[in-house]
């Protein structure tokens, strides 16, 4: 196995294992408004469909779309994220409508045209962009879509502190850029991005005060206005990601 994919492995393991990422939970709490964007697209895309959940962790994803009517799909690379998945999906009751399996998405063991939809969260940042975005290209039917939830890496701040804390990170990862968001332009002849999260990151030491969910709904309205503007639209933390009309390898 490539060194990279093992190192993501055992990094992935451990996270699991021992929650070596916990310290950034702080950060997810200003999520709220990207996660039910997020969330509203694959729910309403994925009834009676064939969805494949790429990075699919401990299967929270992989369940929330198997409750709303998909036949689910989770795969990751970690085979301790995978076994809390299967465990997770028979608590939920939704056993019989997902599958799980260990895997690397950058060389997907599916058969061409095998989904409908294919979504994941914060994981293509971990992957080779190419071979990542060939094979969920290839597996997508051509009338299929794609919803992604990545990291973006032009804010100066967020990568300063990226490069302070570099053991909160894969030493493999890498937030998207200009460069990565063209790429995407050569695998899905239509893209759309939709920016998150800008000053709604001065909040977070707040997060556990009365006036946090006030303070949090001020800043989404000023990053909402700013993220009109291209010179801010770069500076956000997040973006969720729309693709459709696969170019086929």
């Amino acid at each position: 196995m490539e060194q990279r994919i093992q190192r993501e492995r055992e990094y992935f393991n451990k996270n699991i294992t021992e929650g070596i990422r916990a310290h950034c939970s702080k950060f997810y709490a200003i999520t709220r408004n990207s996660g039910k964007f997020y969330k509203d697209l694959i729910r309403s895309n994925c009834r009676d469909k064939q969805v494949l959940d790429i990075g699919c962790g401990t299967g929270t994803y992989t369940c929330y779309l198997a409750k709303h009517g998909a036949i689910a799909t989770g795969i990751d690379i970690s085979d301790a994220a995978i076994e809390r998945a299967k465990q997770m999906a028979l608590e939920e009751n939704v056993f019989s409508n997902t599958a799980f399996s260990v895997m690397n998405a950058e060389n997907l063991e599916f058969d061409n045209d095998s989904f409908d939809v294919v979504c994941e969260g914060a994981i293509l940042h971990h992957l080779d962009l190419n071979k990542a975005l060939n094979e969920i290209s290839r597996v997508l039917k051509p009338n299929g879509k794609a919803f992604f939830v990545e990291a973006l890496g032009h804010n100066l701040f967020i990568n300063l502190y990226r490069y302070l804390t570099p053991n909160l990170r894969s030493p493999d990862e890498h937030p998207l850029r200009d460069k990565d968001l063209r790429l995407i332009q050569c695998y899905f002849r239509e893209v759309n991005i939709r920016n998150f999260h800008l000053t709604s990151l001065l909040t977070i030491p707040f997060r556990n005060l009365a006036a946090f969910s006030f303070l949090l709904e001020k800043t989404e309205v000023i990053d909402k206005l700013l993220f009109k503007l291209a010179f801010f639209k770069k500076r956000a933390w997040q973006a969720v990601i729309i693709l459709s009309q696969p170019q086929k390898p």
